[in-house]
């Protein structure tokens, strides 16, 4: 590790969330500086750090949940004013916690993100993200609102070159970056990793469109625009790392480096060369915070060198900083520490004694003839369900403000389900009337606040018409005992949790094509998607297109539908298959008449096959390494006997096997793969042939060939089917 940093806490407000924290710049007579941070109790605090103790300057009363905190300044002064936004409201306040402006927006729903410039030119301008809306405010007055296809995650204003207008970076949930000019969109590009968060370096002009993003598998990149083009580059990859919550920047002796937090509670710091953007970053440091971490601000807090302030999702504030310092910082006086110490012991006290007047006032309650009524508050629990992976799990992460207890997980269908170290899991023995249930039971560790599932389908027929729904119960430890309930939906194509461009559909790839004609809105069949397929769909337009890929198999699924008629088109057949008994079955319960029509190439099979043989050769030519390695370790030989040079007992090949590290006794994906051939096969069985039931004969010895990886037997028994077949295009009603 390059940096040999330190973590030394500071305070603790309530449930923050992301880019709630900023830190004011320093005076000319004092170097340390203030910060500022707003939670989800409406409370906004201004705060210094003397002596390692957290000094007050001004804080507000509890009010609606604080969801965005940002500075501004006028030309030539510091950034001294502090804006807030909670629902469709923002205030405006000064360092010593004066309000000097309030605005109650027009925008429908919370205020998620807001930028604020002080010009002299064209006045003061407000610009606030919202739902699926960019809207630009100058002088309280609306100049514009820019509705975008999808929900509004980011957005970033720049001046343009002759500082008439302003030009607006925004980030949409369906993967895009956008720029937008005079409320009109001027280019778009689309990143495929799922930006979250980003963040603009402060020496640029502010004429130049540069930014670095967070996305969500972890990665972080560059956005640039100049003036023709807008272009997104990937820098460093996610590699198995969380997605990315917040981003920062921090600077010291070294240079400046791009902090990123993230949503497994890991913290890095990249040292970026500002000479170059687009060159690669280098990770200097890492820190493992136990929970996810919502703001990072780099500034000189407790002391006059510089350090990195941390806000996590439960509202614990803390620096990181030297550890020479903190070192430094612990030899204090026996006096300051007698103060310190007495101030812990008052503040104790205190809590204490506020716990008992609220238990004698409940109980109190409780006893009167009145009647009333006594309801826990809900649990602060934050929970996403990702896509499948390549080898079928989905992982759902559940953050608690509060440390939990247990969890009991309930799902009526056949289910596997795995945990992270910090919990231990227990399934109980499925009743004889009823094999299919699942019921677990998650015991976690003390302070444990996240908590990792892996979810995956057993037998995936029996989900196919409705997704499969899970309940988790989740107990906090701590009295009194309440719990929360939240359900998972995992769709019937999991694997499709990749977002794509458009574009695909002009590759030269073989396409099957799916029409549906019916009496049904795209509401409708927006809702009947979210079952199907995992993460957000775009909002119900009068037009909906978007496209998502495979995340093992690289296969692609286009989507485009509006009011009364949907096409659907993907390179994998039984994609298509799905759709199709998915959508009738739809269709019927909602009793809507409806007409499903499909193309399917004569040459589908044999030419999907062609592009997944380099994957087919390689998980096969990986499984029999596996096979080799574990046989040779049931052999129980010495270590000494199997190196032994001089009497040599393996042979090279199976030497080198042994003592590859990268083979172990995981799973591969052979068989996945040798099961979606066949059922590809199948599929275009059922599609293409005018026969009702495929021959077992052909299909054992398909499925023969497959084991034994010999593919130009496959490819022959595929095209001599699909030359004996006579209809292209079925029709049904």
């Amino acid at each position: 590790m390059d940096y040999d940093l330190a973590r030394i806490d500071y305070t603790l407000c309530g449930v923050t969330y992301p880019d709630a924290l900023k830190i004011l710049p320093s005076t000319d007579q004092k170097v340390q500086q203030k910060f500022a941070v707003g939670d989800k109790n409406g409370v906004l605090q201004c705060l210094s750090i003397k002596d390692e103790e957290p000094v007050v300057h001004f804080k507000t009363l509890p009010g609606k949940p604080i969801t965005s905190v940002q500075l501004a300044s006028s030309v030539g002064t510091n950034a001294d004013k502090i804006f807030a936004a909670s629902g469709n409201e923002v205030k405006g306040y000064t360092k010593k916690g004066k309000v000097f402006f309030s605005i109650e927006t027009s925008v429908s729903e919370t205020i998620t993100s807001m930028i604020y410039i002080f010009r002299c030119v064209l006045g003061n301008d407000l610009i606030l993200c919202s739902g699926r809306t960019v809207t630009l405010y100058r002088e309280l007055q609306e100049i514009y609102c820019y509705v975008c296809e999808d929900r509004v995650l980011d957005a970033i204003a720049f001046a343009t070159r002759n500082r008439n207008r302003i030009r607006i970076l925004v980030l949409i949930a369906n993967k895009e970056a956008l720029i937008i000019e005079n409320g009109n969109m001027q280019k778009r590009t689309h990143i495929s990793a799922g930006p979250t968060r980003f963040i603009v370096p402060h020496s640029l002009p502010t004429s130049e469109v540069y930014a670095f993003y967070g996305a969500v598998d972890g990665s972080t990149g560059l956005i640039s625009y100049d003036e023709s083009e807008l272009s997104a580059k990937c820098l460093v990859e996610g590699c198995g790392l969380g997605s990315i919550m917040c981003v920062g920047w921090f600077t010291n002796n070294s240079g400046t480096h791009l902090a990123v937090g993230r949503h497994d509670g890991s913290i890095q710091l990249y040292l970026v060369s500002m000479d170059d953007l687009s060159e690669k970053p280098r990770l200097k440091f890492t820190y493992f915070s136990g929970e996810p971490v919502t703001s990072v601000c780099g500034g000189c807090i407790g002391t006059d060198e510089p350090e990195l302030l941390v806000t996590t999702f439960s509202g614990r504030i803390f620096g990181l900083r030297s550890s020479r310092l903190i070192a430094s910082s612990n030899k204090t006086s026996g006096e300051a520490l007698a103060t310190r110490r007495s101030k812990l012991e008052s503040e104790v006290s205190r809590l204490e004694k506020q716990t008992a007047n609220e238990r004698e006032k409940y109980k109190k309650i409780t006893r009167s003839s009145f009647s009333g009524v006594s309801a826990p508050p809900l649990l602060d629990i934050q929970h996403e369900l990702s896509g499948a992976t390549h080898n079928g799990w989905q992982e759902a992460k559940i953050t608690s403000a509060v440390p939990l207890d247990m969890l009991f997980v309930y799902c009526d269908s056949q289910l596997e389900i795995q945990t992270d170290n910090a919990a231990v899991l227990s399934t109980c023995a499925p009743q004889e009337y009823n094999r299919t249930e699942l019921l677990t039971s998650i015991r976690c560790q003390a302070g444990t606040r996240r908590v990792w599932l892996r979810m995956r389908i057993v037998n995936f027929e029996d989900t196919k018409m409705e997704g499969t729904r899970v309940l988790v119960y989740i107990l906090p430890a701590g009295a009194p005992r309440v719990a929360r309930v939240i359900k998972f939906h995992l769709p019937i194509l999991p694997h499709y949790s990749k977002y794509e461009s458009l574009e695909i559909e002009e590759n030269k790839r073989p396409w099957c094509e799916l029409q549906v004609s019916g009496g049904f809105s795209v509401a409708e069949i927006t809702s009947w998607l979210t079952d199907v397929l995992p993460g957000e769909l775009p909002r119900p337009a009068n037009k909906v297109s978007f496209a998502r890929s495979h995340s093992f198999l690289g296969t692609s699924l286009i989507c485009k539908y509006q009011r009364g008629s949907a096409v659907f088109k993907s390179d994998n057949i039984s994609t298509i298959v799905i759709l199709k008994n998915f959508i009738s079955n739809c269709c019927l319960k909602r009793n809507i008449r409806e007409e499903i029509s499909f193309d399917v190439p004569e040459d589908f099979c044999v030419t999907s096959f062609q592009l997944l043989k380099d994957k087919f050769k390689s998980e096969y030519q990986r499984k029999k390494e596996m096979d080799i390695k574990k046989a040779i370790s049931s052999l129980d030989l010495d270590e000494m006997t199997i190196n032994d040079e001089t009497m040599p007992i393996l042979c090279e090949d199976y030497l080198l096997i042994y003592n590859s590290s990268d083979i172990n006794n995981t799973e591969t994906n052979f068989d996945e793969l040798t099961e979606t051939v066949t059922k590809w096969y199948v599929d275009w069985w059922k599609l293409y042939s005018t026969e009702s039931f495929v021959n077992n004969d052909d299909l054992k010895t398909l499925q023969n060939v497959l084991k034994n990886c010999q593919l130009d037997e496959v490819e022959n028994i595929m095209d001599f089917k699909q030359k004996s077949s006579q209809n292209a295009k079925i029709n049904y009603y």
